[in-house]
């Protein structure tokens, strides 16, 4: 069954149709977790909003994240208390607004007397963490002792100088998704977003400001106008281009690093996310992921291409090194089963001695009159940063309303309260097993759909070809596709294996079920075989790590 072009490229057209007709309060420039919280905020207070993301929804760092909703212990170190506390009243929100994309979670963090991190600074640490989030975590800190720390963590354990472990909580989350549920939310309160559409140039009045922004589709490869009262910048380490763009005198605010990930084999069974303390002062992190372990993240300057951050054999290694350091032969190369990179943002702080002292802070500044931009910061705190550059820039556009984003329920779920999850997902599970007949891996899996799972269960009922596997040892559905081109602006195969799904981050980078996502693809969107052979190509050349 084909989706109709009424519901997919004509409905693109339609908005792109809209946004050229009418004049827009703000046009959002950034389609990543940032741009996306500022739409949703915007739309919610009542204004006009416009956003447009020159590749996918949460193509950069968005996508490239550790997958954790954290405060951050490490920089307390650093004496970052605002940044944490910030950051433990944001992680219990995410928690709350997003129950079916995140889950809080313990991490138990093994302290060593010859690390920074010792017990009794750990110690000192952990209390300060939950002081900052009103000890309303969902767990309080613990301090165990090497006969209960060595019972809980995975061996063989580095014993020289081993002081214990100390656990405290924070969380995990799948970063594409929530990125997209909050897109379509913001989409779902008027605004209009677009992905593959580029800011080609921007039109100045006399006085200064921005009036109007030429826009290339890169899919018809048209160009078309936008006029705006105000910009939005959230384009994340691309911010400094963009910015010469608009004002090539404005001095250069972002100090771009890099982070890899790598998915291994299992490493232990027990369902906590490792902290892993190093040599060099740093903290990393092994976290339970699926059937696999999610290891990560290095901390390097990058300057290269930033559409294609390669995954290098130094950084791979890095990370074998480190988690061997403590846990002595646990991780081999064969074990790695693929692997995915990210940029950090950061804020340009040249009393950073390294890539990790740099601050996680964010900062707001003023291009021109009429255009704001925001970068740094945190996953985490995208609700609160989209917040702070809406109050200021209600001083231009006149206010409207107040932030509405912790009271609206986000797209996908029907509360701001994770204490209804539970009930509620017992009840789509039954649902799920017994009026659709699906197996138990299916029914958890279509769960991080939220409420739209009927959608995915509607189309099966339409066409039952549609409840086939699209791998024999994933969760992963037929019906998933067609909701995905249909409901969520897929449009090419990366868009489903590395954003909408997590297929690239399973065995053999997913590379086992691209014919089957392809060839539904060509059957929802009418492809040739030579588009599917150019689609195929184009993903085995995206991926980051090519072993």
């Amino acid at each position: 069954m084909q989706i109709k072009e009424k519901d997919f490229l004509h409905y693109r057209k339609q908005t792109i149709d809209e946004m050229e007709a009418k004049a827009f309060d703000i046009l959002v420039i950034g389609g990543g977790i940032i741009g996306a919280g500022i739409a949703r905020d915007a739309a919610l207070r009542g204004y006009s909003v416009a956003l447009i993301e020159k590749n996918d929804f949460g193509f950069g760092t968005s996508s490239g994240s550790s997958k954790i909703v954290h405060a951050g212990l490490r920089y307390l170190a650093q004496k970052e208390y605002r940044l944490v506390r910030e950051g433990s009243l944001e992680r219990k929100k995410i928690l709350e607004m997003a129950p079916h994309l995140s889950r809080p979670i313990q991490f138990i963090l093994p302290t060593y007397s010859d690390m920074k991190f010792t017990k009794s600074r750990i110690r000192k640490g952990v209390w300060m963490y939950d002081l900052l989030a009103n000890f309303r975590n969902f767990t309080i800190h613990k301090i165990l002792n090497t006969e209960k720390a060595s019972k809980l963590l995975p061996s063989p354990l580095r014993e020289e100088n081993f002081q214990g472990a100390a656990i405290y909580g924070d969380g995990l989350m799948d970063d594409a998704r929530l990125t997209l549920d909050v897109i379509l939310s913001a989409e779902e309160h008027g605004a209009r977003v677009l992905n593959y559409c580029e800011a080609s140039s921007f039109e100045e009045s006399q006085d200064g400001t921005v009036n109007t922004v030429k826009i290339l589709d890169k899919l018809e490869r048209k160009e078309f106008n936008v006029k705006i009262r105000a910009i939005a910048l959230a384009c994340g380490h691309w911010t400094d281009q963009v910015i010469q763009t608009i004002n090539p005198s404005f001095p250069k605010r972002v100090r771009p690093t890099k982070g890899i990930h790598i998915i291994t084999r299992k490493i232990y069974d027990k369902d906590y996310v490792l902290g892993l303390p190093i040599k060099d002062g740093r903290i990393f992190f092994v976290c339970p992921f699926g059937n696999y372990s999610l290891i990560g993240t290095t901390d390097t300057d990058y300057t290269d291409d930033y559409n294609y951050v390669p995954v290098l054999e130094e950084d791979i290694q890095y990370l074998i090194d480190a988690t061997n350091f403590l846990f002595p032969g646990i991780l081999k190369k064969e074990d790695i089963i693929s692997a995915y990179s990210g940029i950090r943002p950061l804020i340009v702080s040249p009393n950073a001695k390294s890539e990790s002292d740099v601050s996680r802070k964010h900062e707001i500044f003023v291009v021109k009159p009429n255009v704001f931009a925001i970068t740094g910061g945190k996953y985490t705190t995208f609700r609160s940063m989209a917040k702070e550059i809406l109050d200021q820039m209600t001083e231009l556009l006149g206010r409207k309303g107040k932030c509405q984003t912790d009271k609206v329920p986000l797209y996908g779920w029907v509360s701001t309260k994770r204490k209804h999850w539970e009930n509620w997902a017992t009840i789509a599970m039954e649902n799920m097993t017994i009026r659709f007949q699906l197996q138990k891996d299916i029914v958890k899996h279509l769960l991080r759909y939220g409420k739209n799972y009927l959608q995915i269960c509607e189309l099966m009922d339409l066409n039952p070809s549609l409840r086939e596997r699209i791998s024999e040892n994933r969760p992963y559905i037929l019906a998933e596709i067609d909701h995905q081109v249909k409901h969520e602006k897929a449009i090419s195969l990366d868009d489903i294996m590395f954003r909408r799904t997590q297929l690239q981050l399973s065995d053999n980078q997913g590379l086992d079920c691209v014919d089957s996502v392809v060839n539904r693809l060509a059957d929802i969107l009418g492809w040739s075989s030579e588009k599917k052979i150019e689609e195929i190509a184009n993903y085995k050349e995206s991926l980051v790590w090519k072993p």
